[in-house]
């Protein structure tokens, strides 16, 4: 039985090492696993595109604002300058006596007074 037993064993051994070496193949469709990838690959590119476009239209945008930003603190510091003039002139005006009030005014609605005086004398007649 020693002898049958040895041939038993090569005959094990030379099975396995057909099937480990020779039949072990693996069984892939790995042209199908090729085109997922490059599938996929062309949809990271594309995305890859629209992120760099997106990134541009947010630079863009961060541009328009500081250029916004801007503009808003110069019309606030247009505001203060106009308030400040503004609030010169009102207490100006508190020094201003009855007379120098009624020449202010007339010298500065002269046109407006003589419409309306001419107006007043053309509906009398």
């Amino acid at each position: 039985m020693k002898r049958g037993e040895s041939v038993l064993i090569w005959i094990l051994a030379a099975l396995m090492v057909y099937n480990v070496f020779l039949n072990n193949q693996i069984k892939t469709d790995i042209k199908k696993y090729e085109g997922k990838i490059d599938s996929l690959q062309t949809k990271v590119d594309s995305v890859s595109i629209l992120n760099k476009e997106l990134d541009n239209k947010i630079n863009s945008l961060h541009t328009q604002m500081e250029i916004i930003d801007s503009d808003i603190s110069n019309v606030k510091t247009n505001i203060s300058v106009i308030k400040r003039k503004t609030n010169e002139k009102i207490n100006s005006v508190d020094q201003f006596t009855f007379l120098e009030l009624e020449q202010f005014f007339s010298a500065r609605y002269s046109d407006q007074i003589r419409r309306l005086d001419s107006t007043a004398q053309g509906t009398n007649r």
